[in-house]
């Protein structure tokens, strides 16, 4: 190779790296509302539109009673204040219209003008009132709503979360509840449109009955637009529903902290990059895609109402001409049109909103009446006390959808004072047998019994005042390092309790370093906040657990992310409690397990081992195979 090649290969720009794929389609198959939105008329519009009121009206009487009746009222004062300026308008166009001379017509018109201005002004005031109460209860409604939807959540019972369709309804749940914070402004114009459609009605009957069903043909077309829309709108939602979930998942895990190292070190930008603007791209193409569909809907409904517009003034000019109406009822006439058409028009996009609002308030109202039916107590069985022994007699946990059991049937006792190690591989049952032993979930056969009390016959609640429990997938609670540990229970040795809580998982030194000590907020994320280390934050779960001081403690993998001495500190601590309590440790690191009094081996749901560590390791069974390829790492 010539020298000059070796050069242009040196300064050569390096090939560009192939285009990746583009993210896979992402579908949303549920959406059971598709059927009833495809079938959208005006007549099922109206009849949904009710309840969505209802709910509105039960939502704002419960954030401030007061604050809606004054809503009512001025909703109310407006339609009339509509209707007497119509009125006095009406007066005042026979004098200004048929009278003789300019002085007489205008004196004649005075008093009637003066009126209307002063209703006109009352019901602008009016609207302003109702406007302001709005904006009181509005935020209260939306967080009302927000809170049950919480609530629903953490009441349930853990099983609810194990049925296949929870979290698909969950999320049409969700969307009801966000809808709360747009209920009352479109109720609001809903209703106001109909007050002032009821006040116009009435003036344009009395001026001539004709007018009022030729009025209400102009408004028509736009009403079936608006229903079309509506119905584009839903079918959009579902189009991307997927890929905006997917994206904004996505975005958190581009943006958080806890993933930048492994963004970075793994060279992940180009490709996550890519992936994020393409899921981006697909949303965007899908909303441009449906602008020429909105505006061919709009173009046809606007020129049918141009239409019947045109003939209703046509009409009216007819009527003039033909003497069957006064000029002065026709002036009177065109001001309550313009009026009415602008009530009808809200009347119409108004309720097409609240229709959609019933819909998703109905998923919301089933999801938080369903929650509810599945969150009270199992029985009227009170835990007073921490158990002495927990006996599991042919108990078996089977998750909704699935043929066989998870666990099961499985029989053991244990007792206070004793330290329980349980071992298997991955889906040998290990946390569904933690779930039964703390009352988080009832067997689906068998009994699991607390001093011989059936956890499925009391009031769970009660039962877990009497747990501490460690899970592999801890919080990191943006609390103070206080209540990290108290969890809003301070206990009666308060601050002392936090500190020997602390000195049990060696964390008082870290602590006390913090920026603020226990009030140290423990939010990297937060303004003024820390994050502790990912040992740390394991500690500090352990010392929530261990300031319990808990009659059943259970600690799932509780040192994975430890360092020795930090792992050394917790064994000790439990070792040192254990007389008060049953403790109970899964763990997949074997000589954790010299620390237990008993070792329970679980494979395929069932206990096929059980025993001292030197026992089992004689046995020479699953235990001794593991115990030997935890050495061989």
């Amino acid at each position: 190779m010539s020298e000059q090649q070796t050069e242009d290969r040196k300064t050569a720009a390096p090939p560009a790296p192939p285009t990746p794929p583009a993210p896979p389609e992402f579908k949303y198959t549920w959406g059971q509302h598709n059927e009833t939105m495809e079938a959208l008329s005006l007549g099922q519009m109206a009849r949904r539109v009710p309840s969505a009121l209802r709910q509105t009206a039960r939502l704002a009487l419960a954030v401030n009673r007061t604050a809606f009746h004054v809503l009512v009222a001025a909703q109310i004062l407006g339609g009339i204040c509509t209707a007497a300026a119509l009125t006095a308008i009406s007066r005042a166009m026979v004098p200004l219209l048929t009278g003789d001379g300019i002085e007489e017509r205008i004196s004649a018109a005075a008093w009637p003008l003066v009126v209307a201005a002063a209703m006109t002004a009352l019901g602008t005031l009016a609207s302003l009132t109702s406007g302001s109460a709005a904006r009181r209860l509005n935020p209260g409604m939306a967080t009302l709503a927000d809170l049950a939807m919480v609530d629903a959540h953490m009441d349930v019972e853990l099983a609810a979360y194990d049925a296949p369709d929870f979290t698909e309804r969950s999320e049409a749940a969700e969307t009801g509840s966000a809808r709360s914070a747009m209920l009352l402004q479109d109720a609001l114009g809903f209703t106001g449109g109909l007050i002032d459609m009821a006040a116009v009605a009435s003036v344009l009957a009395v001026v001539h009955p004709v007018l009022l069903p030729l009025l209400l043909l102009s408004v028509v077309p736009r009403g079936l637009g608006s229903v079309h829309a509506a119905r584009l709108d839903y079918r959009l939602h579902n189009q991307t529903i997927a890929s905006r979930n997917i994206k904004h998942m996505m975005r958190w895990h581009l943006t958080t902290p806890k993933l930048a190292d492994e963004l970075r070190g793994n060279s992940m930008r180009p490709y996550a990059h890519h992936w994020y603007a393409a899921v981006c791209e697909r949303i965007d193409s899908r909303m441009v895609g449906s602008a020429p569909r909105y505006l061919t809907v709009h173009l046809i409904a606007a020129t049918a109402s141009g239409v019947f517009v045109v003939a209703t003034y046509g009409a009216l000019a007819g009527l003039v001409v033909g003497g069957y109406m006064a000029i002065a009822a026709a002036g009177t006439a065109i001001v309550a049109m313009r009026t009415s058409t602008a009530a009808l028009s809200q009347l119409v996009v108004y309720g097409a909103a609240m229709f959609q609002h019933a819909l998703y308030l109905g998923d919301y109202t089933a999801f938080v009446a369903e929650a509810a039916e599945k969150s009270g107590p199992r029985g009227p069985q009170v835990m007073e006390a921490a158990p002495e022994k927990i006996r599991l007699e042919e108990a078996t946990y089977t998750y909704p959808g699935k043929d066989t059991p998870s666990l099961g049937p499985v029989s053991l006792t244990l007792s206070r004072g004793e330290v329980i190690a349980v071992v298997g591989e991955n889906g040998a049952g290990k946390s569904t047998l933690i779930r039964l032993l703390t009352s988080l979930t009832a067997p689906t056969s068998g009994v699991v019994s607390w001093d011989g009390v059936p956890t499925s016959d009391a009031d769970q609640r009660s039962a877990w005042r009497h747990v501490g429990l460690v899970t592999q997938s801890y919080g990191y609670w943006p609390f103070s390092a206080r209540e990290n540990i108290t969890l809003g229970q301070p206990g009666p040795r308060g601050e002392e309790a936090v500190w020997d809580a602390l000195d049990a998982v060696g964390m008082r030194e870290a602590v006390q370093g913090f920026p603020d000590g226990l009030d140290t907020l423990l939010a990297r994320s937060i303004w003024g906040g820390h994050e502790p280390s990912g040992g740390q934050w394991q500690r500090l779960a352990c010392g929530r657990a261990f300031h319990r001081r808990p009659g059943l403690l259970v600690m799932d993998e509780p040192t994975s992310a430890m360092d020795p001495r930090g792992e050394h500190m917790v064994f000790s601590g439990l070792r040192d409690m254990k007389d008060d309590r049953i403790t109970v440790i899964v763990t997949h690191r074997m000589e954790n397990c010299r620390l237990a009094d008993r070792i329970i081996v679980l494979d395929a749901g069932r206990i096929t081992e059980q025993g001292g560590y030197e026992e089992l390791v004689r046995l020479d069974g699953s235990f001794a195979e593991l115990v030997r390829l935890s050495q061989d790492r």
